[in-house]
């Protein structure tokens, strides 16, 4: 997995925070000692366990509680209802501002205070500073925790009740029931025909031939190759910008994140938006503004 190192920065700062306003101390000084193993995320769970050569291993379990079915439901129409977090999240990346939609609608992506987090410790023996050592230990798992989350910030998601796949795969759902509702209304049939049997173009039957007559050779069928004009005529199009747009480039990145990457990228941009107007311009474009324009390419 590609990391965005700009991204990853701004994650593992967000987690300093917020564990300094939960009140842990994650001095690398005050934990020096520690080493955490087997650290495992779940919806609403963090597990791993701590090492201390004096006192051995303890296990650590940090409980918070997950979002309910309604409150994702919420989450996944507005983060669908916005073209920029949908192309970012579908793309694989999670944007910082998906905290402001979290609040948006509702909810929050990271508990606001330590009463949200139930703690558990228990080390193999036990002495007269435990309590010490079970907060130092608490404070190791976060901090590494931090470390996992800069690198994939969608452990939050998970922690919150749904991993990466189950986002992805409800945004993806809730667009194209979008895009089917909104085809379903704009697109008109275009007879009773094609109604029925659910095709766009068929080809108009033939009458005064006996049935059993020999088929025509496909010589002879050449001028009907995309089908009789009268028919073509009298189909309807339905045209509509993309719902999200440079969807492809916003899923694919820059080739890389050097200047020549970057450039690369915003030349691409220009492209995908000058050939989509120019392409927008020639559909509305009246007949006679068409043939013009056919013939002076032909001049030159």
């Amino acid at each position: 997995m590609t990391v965005n190192t700009t991204t990853s920065a701004w994650w593992m700062r967000r987690w300093q925070t917020f564990m300094q306003q939960i009140g842990v101390n994650s001095d690398a000084a005050a934990l020096r000692g520690l080493r955490v193993k087997r650290l495992e995320v779940q919806p609403g769970l963090i597990q791993a366990q701590v090492v201390e050569r004096e006192r051995g291993t303890a296990s650590v379990e940090v409980h918070l509680p997950t979002l309910s079915n309604g409150q994702w439901a919420t989450l996944i129409d507005t983060l669908g209802s916005q073209a920029i977090f949908a192309a970012q999240l579908l793309a694989g990346n999670m944007p910082a501002e998906i905290e402001q939609v979290f609040v948006d609608a509702g909810s929050r992506l990271l508990p606001g205070c330590a009463g949200e987090l139930d703690y558990h410790f228990a080390a193999a023996g036990s002495n007269g500073d435990s309590d010490k050592f079970a907060i130092r230990a608490l404070a190791a798992v976060l901090v590494q925790l931090g470390e996992m989350v800069a690198d994939d910030p969608w452990l939050l998601l998970r922690l919150r009740g749904r991993d990466r796949e189950q986002v992805l795969t409800a945004l993806q759902e809730r667009r194209n029931s979008t895009t089917q509702d909104v085809t379903a209304r704009a697109v008109p049939a275009v007879d009773g025909a094609a109604t029925q049997h659910g095709a766009f173009y068929e080809l108009p039957r033939q009458t005064g031939h006996p049935a059993d007559d020999d088929p025509e050779e496909l010589e002879d069928r050449i001028a009907d190759f995309w089908g009789r004009r009268k028919v073509l005529e009298e189909a309807h199009y339905h045209l509509v910008r993309p719902a999200v747009e440079l969807a492809l480039l916003r899923r694919l990145g820059p080739i890389t994140q050097a200047a020549d990457g970057l450039e690369a990228f915003d030349l691409l941009q220009q492209m995908y938006h000058n050939t989509t107007r120019k392409a927008w311009d020639m559909a509305f474009a009246p007949d006679d503004e068409l043939e013009m324009d056919e013939v002076e390419n032909s001049d030159a």
